[in-house]
């Protein structure tokens, strides 16, 4: 074993060095590439697709009739049905900008297609619009305005928020 001198990683055996290494390196990035479109593929044709779960309704007589708890329940499970379909297209959003992302990482930015920057675009903005800044009224009494706490009051962020 020996260390690779740009990690630092131990690796076996020697590196392969000029266009070896360049053709080994895309061999790599497209087998990647290839695994996450394929864990992509997986979560669109799974129960978890958010048009799959979405179908999965009951109809709020089912919970009984004549009473608040039923309604509430209803009310509670089609909550949580959308919060899943969020969640599921968020997720699925996030392995599809990491399929943009290798492709970006090997061919850089500039030369992907229109179509894949247009779509890391529709992404990021339907990822912002996920985005819930925290809520001070959420935090425990004694934590309120404590600097202990190490809440911040979320002026340093940056405009995206980071």
């Amino acid at each position: 074993m020996r260390a690779d001198e740009t990690t630092g990683m131990q690796v076996n055996g020697a590196a392969p060095q000029g266009k070896s290494a360049d053709l080994a390196v895309e061999a790599e990035m497209v087998k990647f590439k290839k695994r996450v479109d394929d864990l992509l593929a997986r979560l669109k044709g799974s129960n978890a697709d958010p048009g799959t779960l979405g179908s999965r309704t009951i109809a709020p007589a089912s919970f009984g009739q004549g009473f608040s708890e039923a309604q509430g329940l209803s009310a509670a499970y089609e909550k949580v049905l959308s919060q899943l379909e969020a969640f599921s297209r968020a997720f699925g959003d996030q392995i599809e900008t990491l399929s943009i992302g290798s492709e970006v990482a090997y061919r850089k930015y500039e030369a992907i297609d229109a179509d894949a920057k247009s779509r890391l675009a529709a992404i990021q903005r339907r990822t912002q619009e996920l985005y819930q800044a925290p809520r001070l009224e959420h935090r425990p009494a004694e934590a309120a305005g404590s600097a202990e706490a190490g809440m911040g009051e979320g002026k340093s962020a940056g405009a995206d928020g980071i």
